[in-house]
């Protein structure tokens, strides 16, 4: 949404308002702060009880953060008429809506909250028997309809981007480093495979190996490449045989019976061999796309960043499962370009990346984010095992030595913010809140580690 269209949306509002006189703004307004709560209260009930609506509206997140968001809201629009700041409001609607394309709340949700806000305006009205009350509820409804308009604007606008953005990704991972995951992925399948016949075959009773599901391989599939060939027949066949393979493996640990694990064993080795059949075939349809890679790193760049922190988001969500995410930053970096040159520079970034590939699973992803800022996004994840990795990346660099083409040498540190997912839709707030904690972090010293909660304010 360009200038020009906020500049005319604030005069559209205007042009509104000046239907009325000073004194009826004033009334609304004061109707509004008198009823606020019931107007809340009716929002968020209807909105409970749609079921498309629950992954949204969950009751601790309505209770944390929306009720005073949709308060501040309606007291906020409701007196731009008396403070003028037309254009203030308008980008405050825009952002709104931008937040609910980021977060994917539908905007027929939204106009069924406010249907229902303003059902239950006309209600007081008539039961106080208020003066004038159909000037009133003209004003209400058109100021109420207006902001609603301009939140959808902007939903449209947003939710566009985010479709054609997804789209590019599915594209980008099916191209992404085909031969390499082909070959490693293949080779995690095996390994997972060989290591569960290691154990049964040793003659451990009530041994314990990892679900596949679980597994590098079953990771990487659930959480890339099902997204990169969404569409193909193939990718839910897979996400079954890794979940009855799962199924097996349980019945391996608890069985004492040779025959009968010889038979478990035969079918999870018949299942793996299809899931392996069925991903060659998947690589095969990969084809060029332009690259979300960062040039200098080979880590993915800001290009899908919210596209793949959304869909873990929502993941998680779904799925009751921990995410986690570490930011990174270079400590005085400008000082290691101003010494040494810029090549040195690039070096050292290179040598964070190194680091992150290093101690990160094929399921996890790794971003450069711009300058020497980075991101690692750990899927499955709580704060205790992202501690370890954090730390375990913090100790790689702060031990490393890098040679110059000149022949010096130098060393440097990083700054590390932690946070675990919290639950909240918006993936933003997940991302301020590991900047918060690398802020932390620089503040507190640098070559350390900060973990930090989701806060109220960010």
């Amino acid at each position: 949404m360009n200038q020009e269209c906020i500049t005319g949306l604030s005069q559209t509002w205007k042009d509104i308002c000046d239907q009325y006189t000073e004194n009826e703004h004033l009334a609304a307004l004061q109707f509004i702060q008198r009823h606020v709560e019931h107007l809340v209260t009716v929002f968020y009930e209807q909105m409970s009880r749609e079921p498309e609506s629950a992954e949204f509206f969950k009751d601790d997140i309505i209770q944390k953060r929306l009720i005073d968001t949709l308060r501040k809201w309606l007291l906020e629009t409701f007196n731009v008429a008396l403070n003028g700041e037309f254009e203030s409001s308008v980008k405050r609607q825009q952002k709104v809506g931008m937040v609910h394309a980021r977060v994917g709340i539908p905007s027929w949700f939204i106009m069924r909250g406010v249907r229902e806000i303003e059902r239950k305006v006309f209600e007081i009205l008539e039961l106080n028997q208020t003066q004038n009350i159909l000037h009133m509820c003209s004003y209400i409804v058109q100021i109420m309809g207006f902001s609603t308009e301009i939140m959808c604007r902007s939903y449209e606008i947003n939710t566009e981007k985010n479709q054609e953005t997804k789209h590019n990704y599915r594209l980008f991972s099916a191209m992404q480093d085909v031969a390499v995951h082909k070959d490693k992925q293949r080779g995690s399948l095996l390994d997972w495979e060989n290591e569960l016949m290691f154990k049964i075959f040793s003659g451990n009773v009530g041994f314990y190996h990892p679900l596949f599901s679980k597994s590098e391989f079953g990771l990487w599939f659930i959480h890339k490449a099902a997204y990169a060939f969404s569409g193909s027949d193939q990718v839910q066949l897979i996400i079954d045989r890794i979940y009855e393979v799962d199924q097996l493996t349980q019945q391996t640990m608890q069985m004492t019976e040779k025959d009968q694990l010889q038979q478990l064993i035969q079918q999870i080795r018949e299942l793996n061999r299809e899931i392996q059949h069925l991903v060659d075939q998947l690589f095969q349809v990969a084809e060029y796309i332009e690259s979300g890679n960062d040039s200098l790193t080979q880590l993915l760049n800001r290009r899908y960043l919210s596209t793949i922190i959304s869909r873990e988001i929502t993941f998680a969500r779904q799925n009751e499962t921990p995410l986690s995410l570490l930011a990174f930053d270079a400590d005085y970096f400008k000082m290691i370009n101003d010494k040494f040159g810029h090549a040195a520079g690039d070096l050292a970034l290179k040598f964070i990346a190194e680091a992150l590939q290093r101690y990160s699973q094929g399921s996890d992803y790794a971003f450069r984010i711009g300058g020497e800022e980075f991101l690692l996004l750990l899927v499955d994840t709580g704060v205790n095992r992202a501690m370890k990795i954090a730390e375990n990346i913090r100790q790689y660099i702060e031990k490393g030595l890098i040679r110059t083409a000149q022949g010096q040498q130098f060393s440097f540190t990083v700054s590390i913010g932690c946070v675990q997912y919290d639950g909240h839709p918006d993936y933003q707030r997940f991302l301020d809140a590991a900047d918060h904690a690398l802020y932390a972090a620089k503040n507190n010293g640098r070559n350390c580690i900060q973990v930090t909660k989701h806060l109220s304010y960010i």
